[in-house]
């Protein structure tokens, strides 16, 4: 979620209200909103504060930042944090310790999940198979295998293995390849081959230009609208 229109078309369609109601309650018309939702322009700044009041967010979600610039967040994110803040200190305490353990094992990939001995490189190769064809579901599973590869075969930046199902995207990688992945805050390039996950399913693909291209040609692009949810997992740095 990129863009300042794409922020207002969720946090309108979370509370439930029509482009023409939202309009209503900011004294302007639908088609105006649907201008705002689609980049074509912008609300000026007493219109803005006006859609955080209708919305109930802050003025930092619809500009997509923290003051100063220090995290983006998600309209699911956001409700998290309202419903935390209604919280007394005993929840608080729960919420916090659960979040705190759960952190440092997220945390732990950078280091622990791959370990360099004489000359033997141990990485964690995830069981749930990402899809090189029509998609595949991959879900909260961190089921996975221990491998022991030699460490010249291992990339450098490589975090964890994922193993390749179906041949969208041969020649380069194959039914049941196993690739390495280097995890990244952002995105991978236009052109690189990623870990995306589309509306929940997971794929490894070329990155396009709105779009996962495939390097098997009887497979055609996979497109992206303005209304899917695109999360990039990691660069591909290439195959056991």
């Amino acid at each position: 979620m990129n863009t300042l229109g794409e922020r207002i078309r969720e946090a309108r369609d979370k509370m439930g209200l029509y482009q023409g109601q939202l309009g209503m309650a900011l004294g302007v018309s639908g088609a105006v909103i649907s201008n705002w939702e689609k980049g074509l322009n912008k609300p000026d700044a007493d219109k803005l504060v006006r859609l955080c009041e209708v919305l109930n967010v802050p003025i930092a979600y619809l500009l997509d930042c923290w003051t100063g610039g220090e995290a983006r967040f998600s309209m699911d994110e956001w409700t998290r944090v309202k419903k935390y803040r209604v919280l007394d200190l005993h929840g608080k305490k729960i919420v916090d310790t659960v979040l705190d353990e759960e952190y440092a094992r997220m945390t732990r990939h950078d280091d622990a999940l791959v370990e360099h001995r004489d000359n033997i490189t141990y990485i964690n190769c995830y069981d749930l198979a990402v899809s090189a064809g029509t998609g595949e579901p991959l879900g909260d599973t961190y089921y996975k295998t221990r491998l022991e590869i030699p460490t010249e075969r291992v990339p450098e930046n490589a975090h964890y293995c994922l193993r390749v199902n179906g041949d969208s995207m041969e020649p380069a990688y194959r039914d049941g390849d196993i690739v390495f992945v280097e995890r990244l805050d952002g995105s991978v390039s236009e052109g690189e081959i990623g870990i995306f996950f589309l509306n929940g399913e997971g794929f490894i693909k070329r990155l396009g230009d709105h779009r996962l291209i495939s390097l098997n040609e009887k497979y055609p692009p996979i497109l992206i609208s303005d209304y899917d949810r695109l999360d990039c997992q990691g660069r591909v740095l290439g195959k056991l």
